[in-house]
């Protein structure tokens, strides 16, 4: 089984359709108190929300000891609040966390969460004019949240000769605010700005030398008067936009290299590398890192980890003799360290082999813009990348004839400089498909079921995908659901038992595995562009946190439903019947509004479902599914959500119907003909094998018989499957050796006409 380690990034947009409508009972995290937790304290966490009563549990994606905190009054009980005392390990990297908390009603949505070796104070928010700026201490990291049409003032000393790095945290931890900062002196003169520094997705950031001892003052504001909260850090650390190199391979010390990694970005300088092994059963695929200088505050960023080599560029390479002799199919990773910098990397490459090259930058805090591209040996280019939106560009080339090829990269707009770091990811085998779920939180009712749809972009592969969850909990199963020939999206449901208990929190992946030729191979679905959506379209989530979704118990809803058959069985010119079968809690006799999911294009090209709603008191409604003469042939999934509105309440269930679209009817001639003797006779069987929404009379024939053989006509009786066919031959036939004898089945269904022809068989006149 093949499991793809990179696939293309979908656009976000493609995801946001989702038919799970949140419960009025989801918990909800809006803020913490303080902003950011510390490594190796112990120190209460404020978390503010909504629906937070009942807290059971928090979840942390990093790993720390957390309890509900003591001494103060009903917490865990305040719907609006919960406290809980956690204890970071000291050896916890700086940088972006996430968390959730577990109630007896579900699970939260993802929250933001920052670690931070700076202590932690928070914005006065009076501090709107010069006068009446907050003094604050260096260094320190201020949390708050600017006003509309309104900005924040602080002040600080310094020491001549001092220097200060000043970063605000904001649209990185999923706030609206666009930050924009200016350093003034203390007459409100300006000495420095900053709107977007490049890499930190329009974030701002500054590294100053003050000349002169005394007081300064920092404006902060959103660059279009917009309102948003921010995390704020002055102190002395590096501004780190990105680590190099950007991967590092799995492996123990022992059979894998120890890779140095280290800080690029903005006063990255007096950092010492950290050789790293990661273990081979690392659960994640990336891992936060984090550097300071002595004395100082952490700079951070993340580091993905991959089972591939990964080749560090050596300098000089910019001339074509200098080029870096690298292994085909090892990862490239490098810098483009002055403007105009050029990288060159020479392979050998076998005829017809084809390769796919993978640029990363952007989404890991590199500011590049990559432009990469094959040449041949002479220096003629071959192949360049073509640049996707937001992707940082891709290719995929068919070597020609064996030999020496160069890869060529550099900045599309010839920047250069320590941050702009890449890396080109090498594989041997393209992936032929990515995937994206449109929810990363499954809160499910017990006896009840969520939906949610995974969207496929394909980039070669054009047949069915079959999806599935991993690391389900006892008593969660999931539909069987696929995305069919021709359909880029298929919804997928989790349907839990009633004896699914709350307070619990479980990490699962939703996959789809495909067969591709020999290989069988397997690709999770992302969740970044529901994360991006939520956090006020964020430019790019953080990438450890992409592809798990939560999954929690959620109270029993008013109604369940189950459909029976749970594939329903038809094809061109065919329809047939299924039964949806509701079971009502006690008070919810409203009826149930059916609507296929999504309502525009959920459903094959050619196929209608005549939907039915259950009406008031009923468990019952029959629905028929019929296909067209240009329907395609074979599985899918179609989406159906049942609503419910009882008084003030309203119940959504989803359901993934599975659709099997199949030919009418195959025949087959069994035994085949064999021998017939002039003047004899010789009984064979015809046998249709039906499809189960076609139960009409099928007319046999035989066709292409020899001269002198004759069959009469058959028919297979409505509901039958078989029926004897007698074969007559004159006593003046004439001796032959036939091999390509068929039967031919004809009906009708309604209008339309039905047809099928078996395998050709061997009939000898002896």
């Amino acid at each position: 089984m093949l499991v793809s380690r990179f696939t293309r990034k979908l656009p976000f947009a493609l995801v946001l359709a989702s038919f799970h409508i949140v419960s009025a009972q989801e918990p909800v995290i809006n803020g913490t108190v303080p902003g950011a937790l510390a490594p190796g304290t112990t120190m209460p966490l404020q978390i503010n929300g909504g629906n937070l009563a009942v807290a059971k549990k928090l979840w942390l994606s990093f790993p720390a000891e957390a309890v509900l905190a003591e001494g103060i009054e009903k917490n865990g009980e305040n719907p609006g609040q919960v406290t809980y005392r956690i204890n970071v390990p000291a050896n916890t990297p700086c940088g972006i966390q996430a968390m959730r908390v577990v109630t007896d009603k579900g699970v939260s949505p993802l929250r933001f969460l920052f670690i931070d070796d700076l202590p932690s104070i928070a914005s006065v928010g009076s501090n709107v004019q010069l006068a009446t700026a907050q003094a604050v201490s260096i260094p320190t990291a201020i949390d708050g949240t600017v006003a509309g049409l309104s900005w924040q003032y602080f002040k600080f000393p310094v020491q001549a000769g001092q220097r200060l790095s000043i970063e605000v945290l904001a649209r990185r931890i999923g706030s609206s605010l666009d930050p924009m900062i200016r350093l003034l002196d203390i007459k409100g003169r300006e000495l420095a700005y900053n709107d977007d520094t490049p890499g930190l997705n329009s974030d701002s950031s500054l590294v100053y030398t003050f000349k002169d001892a005394g007081e300064y003052i920092l404006e902060l504001r959103d660059i279009k008067y917009g309102a948003g909260n921010y995390r704020l850090r002055i102190g002395d650390f590096p501004v780190a936009t990105v680590a190099y190199p950007l991967a590092i391979q799995r492996g123990t010390a022992a059979n894998v290299p120890l890779t140095s990694v280290t800080l690029a970005g903005f006063g990255v300088d007096g950092l010492t590398p950290i050789p790293y092994a990661v273990a081979p059963d690392l659960p994640s695929d990336w891992i936060n890192v984090s550097f300071k200088r002595p004395n100082g505050a952490s700079g951070y960023s993340t580091v993905e980890v991959v089972s591939t080599p990964q080749f560090l560029e050596q300098e000089p390479n910019n001339n074509p003799d200098q080029a870096n002799r690298v292994e085909l199919g090892h990862d490239i990773n490098g810098r483009l360290e002055v403007p105009g910098d050029v990288d060159r990397f020479i392979f050998t490459a076998k005829k017809d082999q084809t390769v796919s090259f993978f640029g990363v930058t952007r989404q890991q805090g590199s500011p590049t813009d990559l432009n990469f591209k094959i040449l041949n040996k002479e220096g003629g280019q071959l192949a360049a990348a073509e640049d996707n939106g937001t992707s940082e560009g891709s290719l995929s080339f068919k070597f020609p004839a064996d030999g020496d090829y160069v890869l060529f990269v550099e900045d599309l707009n010839h920047r250069g400089g320590s941050e702009h770091a890449y890396r080109i990811a090498v594989t041997m085998t393209p992936p032929q498909f990515s995937l994206a779920a449109s929810l990363d939180t499954f809160n499910i009712p017990a006896g009840g079921s969520v939906m949610a749809t995974v969207t496929t972009v394909r980039t070669g592969y054009a047949g069915p995908i079959e999806l599935s969850a991993k690391n389900l909990p006892a008593g969660v199963t999931a539909s069987k659901s696929v995305i069919g020939v021709g359909r880029n999206d298929a919804v997928i449901t989790l349907q839990a038992t009633p004896e699914f208990a709350a307070g619990e929190l479980y990490q699962i992946k939703i996959v789809g595995t495909a067969k591709i030729g020999e290989a069988d191979v397997t690709v999770p679905a992302e969740i970044g562009g529901v994360l991006k959506a939520r956090n006020n379209a964020m430019r790019w989530s953080p990438n450890k946190l992409n592809q798990f979704v939560a999954a929690a118990s959620a109270p029993a809803p008013g109604f369940t439903w189950r459909v029976e058959p749970s594939t329903a069985v038809f094809g061109k010119d065919l329809s047939t019947k299924v039964k949806l079968i509701a079971t009502r809690a006690a008070g919810f006799e409203e009826g149930v509004v059916v609507a296929i999911a999504p309502p525009q294009n959920g459903l094959p090209a050619g196929v209608t479902i005549a939907v039915k709603n259950i009406d008031k008191g009923q468990s019952e409604a029959e629905l028929v599914i019929s296909a067209n003469n240009q329907a395609p042939l074979g599985e899918f999934t179609a989406g159906l959500t049942g609503t419910l509105k009882q008084g003030d309440k309203t119940v959504v269930q989803g359901m993934a119907l599975r659709l099997n679209l199949a030919a009418p009817m195959t025949i087959k001639l069994d035994p085949a003909p064999g021998k017939i003797a002039k003047g004899g006779e010789l009984v064979v069987k015809a046998i249709v094998d039906r499809n189960p929404a076609f139960t009409g009379p099928v007319n046999v024939t035989l066709q292409n018989l020899p001269a002198g053989i004759t069959a009469a006509p058959a028919t297979i009786a409505a509901d039958q499957t078989t029926v004897d066919v007698k074969l007559t031959a004159a006593a003046d036939a004439a001796t032959a050796n036939v091999n390509n004898v068929t039967a031919k089945a004809d009906a009708m269904a309604g209008a339309a006409k039905l047809e099928a022809t078996s395998a050709a068989v061997v009939l000898a006149v002896d």
